[in-house]
């Protein structure tokens, strides 16, 4: 009984550091691009386009690095993938 406690504590801290804490910080980097236009914005309001369209452009640098390519690597591909199809950036 204890090792199954132990093991859904483990568990829960794992889904704390891997999914909230990431989540949390990129809903407030995307509020601190916005700066104050994020009380009042829609999301077609360009300010909003831009933030989320930068958020998206960190993770797919991030993305590169975790298939093992260096930092300018990474962030040229994220540039051809931007280039490639903008849409996808902008939604």
């Amino acid at each position: 009984m204890e090792i199954l406690i132990i093991i859904i504590i483990l568990v829960a801290i794992w889904f704390v550091f891997k999914i909230v804490i990431p989540s949390i910080q990129i809903t407030s980097d995307s509020l601190k691009d916005m700066g104050e236009a994020s009380k009042y914005v829609d999301s077609n309001h360009p300010i909003t386009k831009n933030a989320v369209a930068k958020a998206r452009f960190k993770f797919v640098i991030k993305k590169y690095q975790k298939k093992g390519y260096s930092e300018k690597e990474s962030i040229q591909l994220a540039l051809n993938e931007f280039e490639n199809n903008p849409e996808e950036f902008y939604k």
